[in-house]
């Protein structure tokens, strides 16, 4: 093969591919079928890590034991009296209130836009996103072994004590906003800047109420933060990505838009 020829076949043609048709079911797209398999697939891994392979992967040990001073002078400022209260009130913001706002948010956009709800092709990438960065997060947590803040202060209590660094709660609510609002974005949805102005300040709230339950340290929620922002950012760019693989006379030619 020629160098021109081999230069054809490998060419990677930025275009816009032929969009499906309405009618057109979800599985006979290998996008989507992917992006449905990466979710399960991650998903189940996550939640494999938090049961029955719980025990055999938590550090029993902290590696990281002592806190920053920085971290030291946020918890002193910002500890809740009852930091159980605040714990509840964090599991309701990052699992619950987040979570539900955004992937509604993204459904009311996606019926107004098209008039139906676009599951696979709107709320599947934001899955993703969770997803898998929640496996990153935990894959972090046990090679970091930090130990949680009651635990430096107060003791050990059971198996979560040295899984501190970093906040998966943060990343969580951080990465559910983060993607439902590029997804609302790259669609051209009226609802996209309710996402932000409100989803943003409950995921703010969520990694300040785990400093205030005594859960994390600053470093821990802004490190989650941050990974949630990236995943969002990245993940459902890629999930969305249009590229087909079209023949042609020297080899094939790849086309999709970024």
């Amino acid at each position: 093969m020629s160098t021109r020829s081999l230069g054809a076949a490998l060419a990677i043609v930025i275009a816009a591919t032929p969009a499906r048709a309405d009618d057109e079911p979800w599985y006979r797209s290998k996008r989507h079928v992917a992006n449905v398999a990466i979710t399960l697939g991650a998903a189940t891994l996550y939640l494999a890590s938090e049961t029955f392979l719980e025990l055999d992967l938590k550090p029993t040990d902290c590696r990281w034991c002592d806190p920053t001073a920085l971290d030291v002078a946020v918890r002193d400022r910002l500890l809740w009296d009852d930091p159980a209260r605040a714990g509840t009130l964090s599991n309701v913001t990052g699992f619950v209130v987040v979570p539900a706002l955004s992937l509604g948010l993204v459904a009311v956009g996606s019926y107004e836009h098209t008039g139906k709800v676009r599951i696979v092709e709107d709320l599947v990438p934001v899955l993703e996103t969770v997803a898998v960065s929640q496996l990153f997060v935990q894959g972090i947590k046990y090679a970091a072994a930090r130990a949680r803040p009651f635990v430096h202060y107060v003791g050990a209590r059971d198996e979560d004590d040295n899984v501190s660094f970093l906040s998966g709660h943060s990343a969580l609510a951080f990465a559910v906003v983060t993607s439902a609002g590029v997804v609302a974005h790259r669609r051209g949805y009226a609802s996209e800047p309710y996402i932000w102005a409100i989803g943003m300040p409950l995921a703010a709230a969520t990694a300040y109420l785990r400093i205030g339950a005594d859960k994390h340290y600053f470093t821990d929620v802004t490190a989650g933060a941050a990974l949630g922002v990236a995943a969002g950012l990245i993940i459902p760019k890629l999930a969305m990505l249009p590229v087909d693989v079209v023949p042609t006379q020297n080899g094939v030619t790849l086309l999709g838009m970024w």
